[in-house]
């Protein structure tokens, strides 16, 4: 009689599995804690967050439920920045270690919730190794500012055991907690509204026993009781469009038609596959590039997902895990996959935090399932992880390193992706902070010319003319930014101050007038100045 690769069913084998991922992600993880911040995104997070940089206050705690900053609304994100200040001070260490914390956990917590639902440990462990050890994951653990991916899908985990236990005695008492963990997930990245979706192929699979007849009555049942789920994932939705609307961060323009968006969508969905079989040249930004997508690379990205789906749908009976996986992969990337347009980037890592989990279990699953019919199936299962184990772990301190500066992660970023206008535009900002303005306005005319319609670009190369005396042409390039970005509150704020160093003093009036409904303190203040100034 074949025993079944990796089926180890003793329960007392579970704590051995989840300090064997501890000890792993740790020892793989660990150089992170030597990694300073990042000049994207950690200055809007922490670094030079005002309220952030208070620590827990209760003015903190009234903000963090009440702003849209950085074109966000996570409230309990922020408070968990906060609670890192009040713990660490700016200590990049600190915040580091509460992500990996938060990593680990979500290792742990994924391989203790699927031997929980299907009685496998060793696929549970692998999936979990996987998830913990895979390169893709590396820019939602080291990146400080996205603490919001490792908190939110610690709430995510979190509810699909919430739904477990319910699903095993479906009381109210059980129930709430399932609605609790949902709503804090929210509150901390609204990447959940798909899970409603989970919890539905959840009952498919591994829950089979929810829906053994899939009889009309029951499907009511099940979908009835995912109406609050719904509810509460339509508003955060609906919150969150209006949060990245408030900054600008929508995608506008020529660039952005229909077919582009949902072609690069199609495309990303295959791109994302191919990253995790060959996590080899990552970056922190892939440019949005719509000339690159032309009929035939979107219609034979759609047949490709199409004759996947079909294949999969017609094995949903002998091996249904291929169609929990599968939808798993394809539903949790819908918020991030680019049909709706957020943000200058084609795709990026940390969109695959959450949906990679689909995929590993349908690849865990299915290779023990086919070593099953194998002599020493077992053994050439196991072997096989042990040797992809190892490489990840190479790869993803490799990547780590990447992260220990802003100049490397840039420079990195460079080397790997063509016509990366950000990583230009970024390398721009260091140099002119060091004082090599000169070496910084080329980076920055690179970053205009790969991104003619992109507002930042256009700031900082007007900040450097500024610096260098070449005051008319700053001033056409802040005009240019405006343009671009009516509601960039920087770019107004520098027109208002160019028009103002030319003694243009009514026109800069007019700037700090647009930028009153903006940025209402700012404006106030410049306003106030520049009526001091006409009284005298």
């Amino acid at each position: 009689m074949t025993v079944s690769p990796l089926k180890i069913k003793s329960t007392y084998h579970l704590p051995l599995a989840l300090l064997l991922i501890v000890a792993v992600t740790l020892a793989v993880y660990w150089t992170v804690l030597d990694n300073a911040f990042i000049s994207y995104d950690d200055t809007d997070y922490v670094t030079g967050n005002m309220m952030v940089r208070q620590g827990l206050t209760a003015p903190g705690f009234i903000w963090a439920f009440s702003a849209f900053h950085a074109g966000n609304w996570h409230p309990l994100t922020w408070l968990s920045h906060m609670l890192d200040v009040s713990l660490f001070n700016l200590d990049p260490r600190g915040h580091h270690a509460s992500a990996l914390l938060f990593h680990t956990l979500n290792a742990t917590i994924l391989c203790a919730l699927l031997h929980r639902l299907t009685g496998l440990l060793g696929r549970s462990l692998v999936v979990a190794l996987l998830f913990a050890l895979h390169p893709l994951h590396v820019e939602s653990v080291a990146w400080i500012a996205e603490r919001k991916d490792v908190l939110s899908t610690l709430f995510w985990l979190l509810t699909m055991w919430s739904y477990a236990l319910f699903a095993e005695k479906p009381t109210v008492k059980r129930y709430l907690p399932v609605l609790c963990c949902f709503a804090f997930g929210l509150l901390a990245k609204q990447m959940l509204v798909t899970l409603p979706f989970i919890l539905l192929l959840m009952d498919y699979w591994p829950l089979p026993h929810r829906t053994p007849s899939l009889d009309k009555k029951s499907l009511i049942n099940l979908l009835s009781e995912k109406i609050p789920f719904f509810v509460m994932a339509a508003v955060a939705a609906a919150v969150t469009i209006r949060a990245q609307a408030s900054a600008g961060a929508i995608a506008r323009g020529e660039g952005n038609s229909l077919f582009a968006s949902a072609g690069n969508a199609f495309i990303s969905y295959l791109t994302y596959i191919q990253n995790m079989c060959w996590p080899t040249r990552l970056a922190i930004f892939y440019p949005f590039e719509p000339e690159r997508i032309t009929p035939l690379k979107a219609m034979s990205a759609v047949t490709l997902l199409a004759l996947a789906s079909f294949i999969i749908i017609v094995q949903r009976k002998k091996r249904p895990y291929l169609l929990f996986g599968w939808f798993w992969y394809l539903i949790t990337l819908l918020p991030v996959i680019g049909f709706l347009r957020i943000g200058g980037q084609a795709f990026a890592d940390r969109y695959t935090y959450i949906p990679l989990i689909g995929l590993f279990v349908m690849l865990v699953w299915l290779c023990a399932d086919m070593a099953a019919s194998l002599r020493h199936g077992s053994r050439i299962i196991a072997g096989i992880t042990v040797v992809i184990c190892v490489l990840l772990s190479l790869l993803t301190n490799k990547q780590i390193g990447y992260w220990k500066t802003s100049y490397e992660l840039y420079s990195h970023a460079l080397n790997v992706v063509d016509r990366n206008w950000l990583a230009h535009n970024n390398i721009g900002i260091l140099l002119s902070q060091s004082g090599r303005n000169e070496a910084a306005m080329a980076h920055f005319r690179q970053s205009v010319a790969l991104n003619p319609k992109g507002s930042e670009g256009y700031r900082n190369l007007g900040n450097a003319l500024q610096m260098a005396g070449r005051d008319r042409e700053a001033l056409d390039a802040f005009v240019i930014a405006t343009s671009i970005n009516p509601v960039d509150t920087e770019s107004l704020f520098r027109l208002g101050y160019a028009y103002l160093f030319s003694g243009d003093i009514e026109r800069a009036q007019q700037e700090y007038v647009r930028l009153l409904p903006l940025d209402r303190v700012r404006a106030e203040a410049l306003l106030a100045s520049i009526s001091a100034m006409g009284h005298h």
